[in-house]
């Protein structure tokens, strides 16, 4: 027999009252009558995925100032957590490869119109480290407050900015037109900036922090591919080439993004390495 966490009061500090578990337990509301054994699996997921991404976003205010202040370390500490939190997401969204197609298609139907796509803080994220697709604000039109925030961010700096900026206030030669680029785009490969990324994997001299910073960025940047990847591989698994339950064309739509990287010239450079220079 389950715990009824709504008749639990809790007035002192302890465990549960300080994890508010019982609200916390309280939040999987299932739409299936009669119940759907499968179902609970599913928002569970769901839910720790966007915990998960709330704990991503707030790690990256602490990567931000990092940069800002010019403490190299302070930011390569941030971003290896956060690379290990996505490490984490890409393992939690296989769990979703285990429902057969029968079993989500017996409450699958429920969920229309509501969609992955309307997640908030994954756009945020997106949106945060470069992947600047205006495309994306379309799902928040009903939401005029997620869709400012949205579009306050697309006009900000993103992290590869922030890095970049913090490397040339380091005495590094970052190309002007990177520094000066139009922020509301996704990055697009600039070779000067790749010739520069080169040297210092390079000649690293006292600056070996700047590769392992550079190292760890991609690490980042590979987990949120592998995430992509991994998502339209459950999803094609689990509904084959339907259409969304918001609308979209789910899986070929999932596979434009799969190969979307936030950091083009840490990828270039491995390229370029050991085969002469630009």
């Amino acid at each position: 027999m389950s715990i009824n966490y709504k008749d639990l009061v809790l007035e002192e500090l302890n465990y549960n009252s300080y994890l508010q578990l019982p609200q916390l337990l309280n939040l999987q509301n299932l739409r299936s009558n009669p119940e759907h054994p499968d179902e609970m699996f599913f928002i569970i997921i769901h839910q720790t995925a966007e915990l998960w991404f709330k704990e991503v976003l707030h790690e990256t205010t602490k990567l931000v100032t990092g940069f800002r202040q010019d403490m190299v370390s302070h930011a390569l500490k941030a971003i290896k957590r956060i690379g290990a939190i996505m490490e984490l997401q890409v393992a939690q969204i296989r769990l979703l490869s285990t429902l057969t197609p029968i079993e989500f298609a017996g409450f699958r139907d429920l969920l229309k119109p509501a969609s992955g796509f309307q997640s908030a803080q994954f756009r945020e994220v997106e949106f945060t480290y470069g992947l600047r697709n205006p495309f994306f604000l379309n799902f928040f039109e009903k939401l005029p407050e997620i869709r400012a925030r949205l579009e306050k961010i697309q006009h900000q700096p993103s992290i590869y900015d922030e890095a970049l900026m913090c490397l040339k206030r380091a005495g590094h030669d970052v190309p002007d037109e990177v520094l000066n680029r139009t922020v509301t785009e996704s990055p697009v490969l600039n070779e000067k900036l790749a010739a520069l990324i080169k040297s210092i994997y390079e000649h690293p001299k006292e600056e070996f922090h700047w590769v392992l910073l550079f190292e760890a960025m991609v690490d980042l940047d590979e987990k949120l591919v592998l995430w992509r990847k991994t998502h339209a591989v459950m999803v094609e698994r689990t509904i084959g080439r339907k259409m969304g339950t918001g609308g979209s064309t789910g899986y070929q739509f999932l596979r434009t993004r799969e190969d979307l990287k936030c950091f083009p010239e840490l990828w270039e450079v491995r390229n370029a390495i050991g085969a002469g220079s630009y």
